[in-house]
């Protein structure tokens, strides 16, 4: 048992550092899991149109992602943080002081884009701050701290939303705040890693900087590979992305206003799973890889999408939010670490800005196919599992064909005894 915690020993302050500010984040983090409540209990949308409105909201948003990526690597990314996390903070502040209307989704946009800016500089951080063999554990480390302070902002959302909806808008933005002054406070950029470093305290082969001046679609063509798991990731994604809208649809539909607060208590399972299983998994998997580790997190996935779609009872919901909670933990640790170690650190705001984009397209995607079957199918929600499902079955193959490509463009990373 001991071992499970001391894994993530050894680590640079900073890394423990957004390790509390995701946790305390997340802790606020009321808003974003009830959007679609907001939009449809709250102000009156129909399903059909409330997908639809989040997804055009998603697509206005890609630009900025590619902005927030050259920022963060021409600027300090510290100071990128600090300055749009002071915007967004002041725009929860105002949606909490104003009455619920169209003017809170509106509020509620901007806040978003600006945290997409800041997205790239963000997860960069984490990379920054990590050397090439402590990146999974420096990934894992930042994702357990954001759902231990989920399991407690997940329950509280559904309730606050149901009777006190100004202050879950407070709440949230207070939270992003402390965490804004721990960065502000604690994290030091004369501590990044660096390549002049020590043997344990360098990059890789694979994260060598190159001339700024090289564009991050020169760096990707040079590794075609890693393009093509970007791709696959972003189809992939579509199966996280369907039970993150349809799941509180359904549930909308069965149980009414009741709906949000199973929501919320699904959510509260996601994040206690994840407490008590991403140490164990980070140490059970440390031998596979990052593309095995994707492919078996997505077939676990695909496990729970099945028990959302055949539920009857609500006890079966549980029982898929916790094998989905396990594929989520496994993908994580797969997807996450994998561009860092492959793309050049000068560059990793950029990539970060990229794959924002590509993501954000697929997802938008998924809005409007969920819109669109809702609005002509009449609420045809085992159809949509069904296709979804299809998806995922088909990226789990794309995967396994990328596996021996991506082998021998980056040997380095392929150790004796690692899958």
């Amino acid at each position: 048992m001991k071992r499970i915690f001391t894994q993530y020993s050894g680590l640079k302050r900073e890394i423990y550092i957004l390790f509390v500010g995701n946790l305390v984040t997340a802790m606020g983090s009321f808003v974003w899991p009830m959007l679609t409540f907001l939009l449809t209990t709250k102000l009156g949308f129909s399903d059909g149109v409330a997908t639809m409105l989040i997804a055009t909201a998603g697509l206005i948003s890609l630009p900025l992602a590619l902005l927030g990526g050259k920022l963060a690597d021409r600027f300090p990314r510290k100071n990128i943080i600090i300055l749009f996390d002071c915007l967004t903070v002041s725009l929860y502040a105002l949606a909490a002081i104003l009455p619920i209307g169209y003017h809170t989704a509106v509020i509620i946009f901007f806040a978003s884009l600006f945290q997409t800016v800041e997205s790239p500089a963000y997860n960069a951080l984490n990379a920054d701050y990590s050397t090439t063999r402590q990146r999974e554990k420096a990934f894992s480390l930042s994702y357990l701290g954001y759902n231990m302070g989920f399991v407690f902002g997940a329950s509280m959302g559904g309730i606050l939303f149901q009777y006190h909806t100004n202050l879950a808008f407070l709440l949230n933005g207070l939270a992003i705040f402390v965490s804004t002054a721990l960065i502000f406070f604690f994290v030091k950029p004369e501590n990044a890693v660096s390549d002049t470093g020590g043997q344990e305290e360098c990059y890789s082969e694979y994260e060598k900087p190159l001339p700024e001046s090289m564009s991050i679609f020169a760096v990707l063509r040079q590794r075609k590979v890693v393009l093509s798991m970007l791709l696959i990731g972003c189809f992939a994604s579509m199966t996280n992305n369907t039970v993150g809208i349809l799941l509180p649809l359904q549930l909308k539909e069965e149980m009414g206003q009741h709906g949000a607060a199973i929501y919320g208590y699904l959510n509260s399972l996601n994040g206690f799973v994840v407490i008590l299983f991403t140490p164990l998994l980070t140490m059970a998997l440390k031998r596979l890889t990052e593309i095995p580790k994707s492919i078996l997190g997505l077939g676990l996935f695909l496990a729970g999408m099945v028990f959302f779609m055949a539920s009857r009872q609500q006890w079966l919901l549980f029982v898929g939010m916790f094998i989905y909670t396990l594929g989520e933990v496994v993908s994580v640790l797969g997807n996450n670490p994998y561009t860092s170690r492959r793309i050049p650190a000068s560059h990793r705001g950029r990539i970060g800005g990229v794959t924002s984009v590509m993501y954000s397209v697929f997802f938008t995607l998924v809005e409007y196919g969920i819109s669109f079957v809702l609005m002509v199918a009449e609420g045809n929600y085992r159809l949509l599992w069904l296709i979804f499902i299809g998806c995922g079955l088909a990226a789990m193959t794309l995967y396994a064909l990328a596996y021996p490509a991506d082998k021998c463009r980056f040997p380095a990373l392929y150790p004796k005894g690692v899958f």
